[in-house]
């Protein structure tokens, strides 16, 4: 059951892709394009992490790509192309939110897991299209599809633990969000300008560093049991069989 629900995810957010893409009033052509540029990632990263990580934290990226769709109905107006997407966001909802996904997902937490903050940061970026389609719904241009393409690399940078993605997601992302935010509607500028900033505080808060630090620190050796070491090569190294130093008489 708990492939289906995952899969579910992945069509749902194919099934309101196409939705926009080929009927997307009230959205101007490209900003319903960037739209669903980012409606679709999201669901293939909640269907990812369902079926690989079964983390609880895919789960939650479902119920919030859900939630999104269903804001989607809102604004584009209930027709027959919505109404078919708003039913198979209503039967995912149903598969993410039934009992039966509790066993399939990992039940035990991780033995250092990420702080929240880090896991906020990933799920947010892959929202920033969507976040600039919805502030200029009546065209987006370069910048936007720069910042919007951006922060989907900066997400996969991070979640690669790559040091890159993080100072992009501490940087360079905000810029470029807030440069988008100036080529929006007023009111859009303010959204996206909040965006910019809920991203800028994610990525510099304390801990975030941990998701691309190396958790053990890199060794120049490997320590063998004394056991395993002939003897002959242990005396010639100065040590006895059970590995600890010969005290030589001073000459």
């Amino acid at each position: 059951m708990g492939f289906i629900a995952a899969g579910s995810v992945l069509v749902s957010g194919a099934v309101w892709a196409l939705v926009l893409v080929g009927w997307p009033e009230p959205f101007e052509p490209g900003s319903a394009a960037l739209m669903a540029v980012s409606v679709v990632i999201a669901a293939a990263t909640a269907c990812l992490g369902l079926v690989l990580a079964r983390g609880r934290w895919a789960r939650w990226l479902a119920a919030g790509v859900l939630v999104g769709q269903f804001a989607l109905a809102v604004i584009m107006g209930l027709d027959v192309w919505t109404g078919i997407a708003l039913s198979v966001t209503v039967v995912t909802g149903g598969f993410v939110a039934g009992p039966w996904l509790d066993a399939f997902l990992r039940q035990l937490p991780p033995a250092d897991p990420l702080p929240g903050a880090a896991v906020a940061l990933a799920i947010v970026l892959l929202f920033v299209p969507a976040a600039l389609a919805t502030a200029a719904p009546g065209g987006v241009g370069l910048l936007h599809w720069v910042a919007g393409l951006g922060a989907l690399i900066t997400g996969w940078a991070f979640a690669r633990a790559l040091v890159v993605g993080l100072w992009s997601a501490r940087v360079l992302i905000p810029l470029l969000i807030v440069g988008a935010a100036f080529d929006s509607p007023t009111a859009g500028t303010v959204g996206a300008v909040a965006v910019a900033g809920v991203v800028a505080a994610l990525a510099w808060m304390p801990g975030t560093a941990r998701a691309v630090s190396p958790l053990v620190s890199a060794a120049t050796g490997v320590a063998v049991p004394p056991e395993l070491v002939p003897a002959d090569l242990l005396a010639r190294a100065g040590y006895d069989d059970r590995g600890r130093p010969v005290r030589r008489p001073p000459t």
